[in-house]
């Protein structure tokens, strides 16, 4: 299957991933994810197709989920996507580590979370800890895709500075393609970042930690379906 700028048709989320995919998510080259998701979400001449504008605006924290699985496909492209992030003197400095549904190192750090949790909680009430750990333990069993994002740290101050920027425009640019998806995303930086993780998944010692990424397609819930606001751009902007 080839793709191209003129390709419009009408799919389903499932649809979307296997031809976004092409033969092989593996293969996807830099043309092709350009034109695919140009194609999917901003050819300027087709006005019923998804602007990038649009797929910004539309998109939000997602932690409410169905119980759809997410396929390694979709995942593979939001990857692939993330990683066209700009990133100066092209250091590539995102990794991501993909903890597998049901699978013995998810459940490792659901009980990492968890014990952290637990004994972090402000709430000196121990069956207050012990909900408030339990949630955070579940909801990263319970997410159909769970992934953590890492930057490298540079060889100096300002270059590690300038991989966690980038790595953090990767992980936009992850969110933007499952939007377009269909896939809803919860970005965390709380307790399944805090909690004492990293060795256990492999981390190497010289990546800091972006964020856990919940993944799933969004839950018809009213949690989903509420209205997101933003200040308006020209009260933010001062031109001098």
């Amino acid at each position: 299957m080839h793709c191209h700028p003129e390709f419009t048709p009408a799919l389903s989320n499932a649809e979307r991933v296997q031809y976004l995919s092409l033969t092989s998510p593996n293969h996807l080259s830099s043309p092709q994810l350009n034109a695919c998701t140009l194609t999917f979400t901003a050819p300027s001449h087709q006005t019923e197709n998804i602007l990038v504008l649009d797929s910004i605006k539309a998109r939000r924290t997602v932690r409410d989920f169905t119980e759809d699985l997410v396929s390694n496909s979709a995942l593979e492209l939001m990857i692939e996507a993330a990683t066209w992030a700009p990133n100066h003197r092209t250091t590539e400095p995102w990794r991501f580590i993909v903890l597998e549904k049901d699978g013995d190192m998810r459940k490792k750090i659901g009980q990492i979370v968890h014990d952290w949790t637990y004994e972090n909680a402000k709430n000196p009430n121990p069956v207050r800890r012990e909900t408030s750990a339990k949630k955070a333990q579940q909801e990263i069993l319970d997410a159909p895709a769970f992934m953590y994002v890492y930057s490298v740290e540079g060889r100096d101050d300002e270059m590690t500075r300038e991989n966690f920027s980038a790595t953090s425009c990767a992980v936009q640019n992850l969110m933007l393609a499952a939007e377009s998806l269909g896939i809803g995303v919860g970005w965390s930086t709380g307790k399944p970042c805090l909690a004492p993780i990293d060795t256990a998944i492999g981390a190497e010692p010289d990546w800091d930690i972006v964020g856990a990424l919940y993944i799933g397609y969004p839950a018809d819930s009213e949690e989903n379906k509420s209205e997101r606001k933003r200040t308006p751009a020209n009260e933010l902007t001062t031109w001098s």
